[in-house]
């Protein structure tokens, strides 16, 4: 009895064997070592052989497959040596030449090539030496020890760009990057408490084949000053804003909300203007903005805010047409402040109506999207109510054409189950994503989708191995159903 049951578990354990190898067939294309009646697919290479980097030297490649996981393989592979061939199989594939720390190759590190049958064409790679320059920033006006940093951008691609993009940061007077032969945009981060002078926090520079001239960053440290704007009549925890301005120098400008009654700036002396953020339900009671000067002292404002009369609310309707019955959509509103957050609110159905009750004002809307329609007429815009309702607003779906994608096997038993999945290759190659996997017991598999282009796999069966046609691919389907698949399975030996 013990051993009828280990004979048992023995067979068991190769059954789940079998199925587990049958699996790494279908997703490597069907790489196995061939059996009695077996059509097997022979892996396919591509080579990458680079010139200028000293002997011994670790460089690294990485190529995906350009698709959605359905076929190819996705790996990053090192050596020492001047060359890299890596197994692949049939389909389009992205290639990225990682950096070589102190080289940069000369030409493209990024690219493409196509697999069809036999190896890829193979692919050259010259590095070269990183001949780079000391660029030196050198700040003026803030107080000893003070930390500041400074940001370059390049306009270089590739490997050049992770040379090229920089950022260097000190506590003392000077900062010194290393950077390459090309043409720079820098910024430098705004310190607390002090001011760019003479548009010194940004600029533009040169390296050609030599260290540019130092460029001066020049920094003013005043006394400030507080001035503080205080408001009443908003309800406790209402956001308020402020913004304040000045043509400088130094050049000023400042926004700051708050949910409690003040909002305090910290200026140097000089003539500012400000604007008081509109607050919704409530009016200013004198001028939305205005001016200040701040000489050597605080200053104090005030901002009188009076509630609105509350008037009635409207019903504002949103009709759709094209939707099937029953089908849920939503509408979002929103009224917006001058500064600050917004107020909205989503109303939905099933039905044909979306209705929301809004009070005078100005608000815009967004109709959401449904997948498999598309909205063309009444998607978005604004309303006004003053005193009544508006006219309903229309709101047109129509429906986006599916085709139908066709999977047919031969070779299984009647009613054994199989499955295929059906994946959109990328972002934004078609109308909406595409994730699908269906499991059938019948001859043919279909899936509904929209233009597009996809990548499907089969998966494996226990006990077969498929004999004809592709287990993994791509197609395009555009405007039509594509040519049907046909999946051949045979008996695994």
């Amino acid at each position: 009895m013990n051993a009828f049951s280990s004979l048992l578990r023995w067979a068991g354990a190769l059954t789940v064997l079998a199925a587990v190898a049958s699996l790494l067939v279908s997703s490597l294309g069907g790489v196995a070592s061939a059996g009695a009646g077996a059509s097997v697919a022979t892996p396919y290479s591509v080579t990458f052989s680079e010139t200028g980097l000293p002997t011994g030297t670790n460089w690294s490649v990485h190529v995906a497959f350009v698709g959605c996981g359905c076929d190819g393989v996705r790996r990053t592979v090192a050596s020492t040596t001047p060359s890299i061939t890596i197994p692949i199989t049939n389909g389009t594939y992205n290639y990225n030449v990682l950096a070589v720390p102190g080289y940069f190759v000369n030409g493209s590190a990024r690219g493409a090539f196509n697999v069809s049958g036999a190896n890829a064409t193979p692919i050259a790679v010259a590095f070269d030496p990183l001949v780079t320059y000391g660029v030196q920033f050198r700040e003026s006006g803030l107080p000893n020890g003070t930390g500041w940093s400074v940001q370059v951008r390049g306009n270089a691609t590739g490997q050049e760009r992770i040379a090229e993009d920089r950022t260097g940061s000190s506590n003392v007077t000077t900062i010194e990057l290393p950077l390459p032969n090309g043409t720079y945009h820098y910024t430098v981060d705004s310190v607390a408490g002090s001011f760019f002078l003479n548009g010194s926090g940004k600029g533009r520079f040169t390296v050609l084949g030599a260290s540019p001239a130092t460029i001066p960053v020049e920094f003013e440290t005043p006394p400030l000053f507080a001035v503080t704007f205080t408001e009443t009549g908003l309800p406790a925890g209402t956001n308020w804003s402020v913004r304040v301005n000045s043509p400088g120098p130094p050049r000023i400008h400042f926004t700051h909300s708050s949910t409690t009654t003040s909002v305090v700036f910290e200026v140097p002396s000089g003539t500012y203007s400000f604007v008081i953020g509109e607050v919704l339900g409530f009016r200013l009671n004198g001028s939305v903005g205005g001016t200040f000067v701040v000489t050597n002292s605080s200053l104090a404002e005030s901002v009188v805010y009076v509630a609105l009369a509350q008037g009635a609310f409207y019903p504002v309707a949103f009709e759709e047409n094209g939707l099937p019955n029953g089908t849920p959509w939503a509408v979002t509103i929103a009224a917006t402040h001058t500064f600050g957050p917004s107020r909205k609110e989503t109303q939905s159905s099933n039905g044909t109506t979306v209705v929301a009750l809004l009070q005078n004002g100005t608000y815009r809307f967004t109709v959401h999207s449904i997948r498999g329609y598309a909205l063309t007429a009444g998607g978005s815009g604004t309303i006004t109510i003053a005193g009544s309702s508006p006219s309903v607003r229309v709101v047109n779906f129509t429906a986006i054409p599916t085709y139908t994608i066709t999977v047919n096997e031969s070779g299984l038993p009647n009613g054994t189950n199989w499955s295929v999945l059906v994946r959109s290759q990328s972002a934004g190659s078609t109308l909406w994503p595409v994730r699908e996997t269906e499991v059938g017991n019948a001859t043919e598999i279909t899936f509904q989708v929209p233009n597009g282009t996809y990548c499907y796999r089969v998966y494996a069966v226990p006990g077969y191995t498929i004999s004809s046609g592709s287990a993994t691919g791509s197609l395009t389907v555009a405007g039509a159903s594509p040519a049907e698949i046909e999946i051949g399975f045979s008996p695994r030996a």
